[in-house]
C-alpha cells in the first residue's frame, strides 16, 4: 500500500510502498478515505516525541475510512462500515489502510462524507475530556477558552454551549467570525484586548495556548475553580494550590464510546466542522507546510480515496 513515511526527524515526509497491516484480533482493517493533520503531527515529524515512537513510521492519527477486515473481538464494527477514529503512535493514517484497535474506531457520522469525519475524533477526545473529565464542567457555568478559534478549542465551545454555558474565547482578531460560528457569547481579541479586563470569577478556563496565558488565567479564576491545559507540563501546580484552584494537564485517550457520542451529536446538528483545504495523499508534504504556515481556520484533509 500507499503510505506517508517519517524516515528521519526533521526531515520532509515521503510516500512509499510499505506493506499492508493486518488486523490483530482487537483491531480492525480500514481502508482510509480521509485523513486530517493534526499539530501532533508537526511534532512527531520534528522528533519532538521521539521517546514514544522510531523511524521509520507512518505519520497520521486522524481518519475516516470503510472497515475491510476485523479481529475476532472486535464486534461494535463490521466490514462494510463507515467508519472514523484515531490511533495515536501506532498504525499511521497518512496511508491507504490502518489498522485501529477497537478501543479506537467507531461508526462515523452519517451526516457527514469522509474528508468532513476526519476532521473530528482527536480534537473532539481533547475538547470533551479537557471539558468534561478533567474540567468536571457543569451546565450553566461560566468558561473562558483559550485558543477558541483553533479545532480543538472550537469544539469545545460548541460542548459547552450545549450545556448551557457563558463562553467567553481568546484568539487573533483575524478568527473573530469563525469563533463566532461555534456559538460563543464573548469573543476576545489578544492583540487589542486583556481578558483580564473582560473576564473575572470563572468556573473553568481550558487552555490552548500556553505561555503567558497560563499565569495571566489565575486571577480570574473563582475559588475551586478549574485550570485545564493540553500542554502537560505547564500545569501551574503550586500555584493552583496556593490560589485555591485545581489544575490539570493532559492528554486525549481514544474511547470508541465516545467517538459514538459525539458521531450522535453531529447527526444531531448540535455540532459543526470545519475544512480549511484538501490535499491528495501525494502531496502530503505540502499539505504539512500549508497547515503549520496558515492562520486560516479548520482541518487540513488528506484524500486518500
Amino acid at each position: 500500500m500507499k503510505a506517508i513515511r517519517v524516515n528521519e526527524w526533521g526531515k520532509p515526509v515521503q510516500l512509499e510502498d510499505v506493506p499492508q497491516p493486518r488486523p490483530a484480533s482487537d483491531e480492525a482493517l480500514v481502508r482510509v478515505h480521509a485523513a486530517s493533520i493534526n499539530p501532533l503531527d508537526a511534532a512527531v515529524m520534528a522528533g519532538y516525541l521521539s521517546y514514544m515512537s522510531a523511524t521509520p513510521m507512518t505519520l497520521g492519527v486522524d481518519f475516516s475510512g470503510e472497515v475491510v477486515e476485523v479481529g475476532k473481538n472486535v464486534t461494535h464494527v463490521k466490514p462494510g462500515d463507515a467508519v472514523y477514529g484515531v490511533t495515536p503512535f501506532r498504525s499511521g493514517t497518512f496511508s491507504e489502510y490502518a489498522n485501529p484497535k477497537m478501543n479506537e474506531v467507531a461508526r462515523k457520522p452519517k451526516s457527514l462524507d469522509h474528508i468532513h469525519a476526519s476532521t473530528i475524533p482527536l480534537p473532539a477526545m481533547a475538547a470533551w475530556q479537557s471539558l468534561f473529565e478533567h474540567g468536571a464542567f457543569q451546565s450553566g457555568e461560566r468558561l473562558l477558552i483559550h485558543g477558541v478559534a483553533g479545532n480543538v478549542g472550537g469544539l469545545a465551545a460548541q460542548f459547552a454551549k450545549s450545556k448551557g454555558a457563558y463562553v467567553y474565547g481568546t484568539d487573533l482578531p483575524e478568527k473573530a467570525d469563525h469563533a463566532a460560528g461555534t456559538g460563543i457569547d464573548r469573543f476576545i481579541d489578544v492583540k487589542n484586548e486583556r481578558f483580564e479586563d473582560v473576564v473575572e470569577d470563572v468556573d473553568v478556563i481550558l487552555d490552548f495556548i500556553g505561555g503567558e496565558f497560563i499565569e495571566r488565567s489565575h486571577n480570574i479564576l473563582k475559588q475551586g475553580g478549574r485550570f485545564v491545559t493540553a500542554l502537560a507540563l505547564q500545569t501551574p501546580q503550586e500555584e493552583a494550590e496556593k490560589r485555591g484552584f485545581r489544575s490539570t494537564g493532559f492528554g486525549a485517550q481514544p474511547r470508541a464510546d465516545l467517538l459514538a457520542q459525539i458521531a450522535d451529536l453531529v447527526d444531531a446538528g448540535k455540532l459543526k466542522v470545519f475544512v480549511n483545504r484538501t490535499f491528495p495523499l501525494e502531496e502530503a508534504q505540502a499539505a504539512l507546510e500549508y497547515r503549520f504556515m496558515t492562520k486560516a481556520p479548520g482541518k487540513v484533509v488528506l484524500t486518500v480515496l
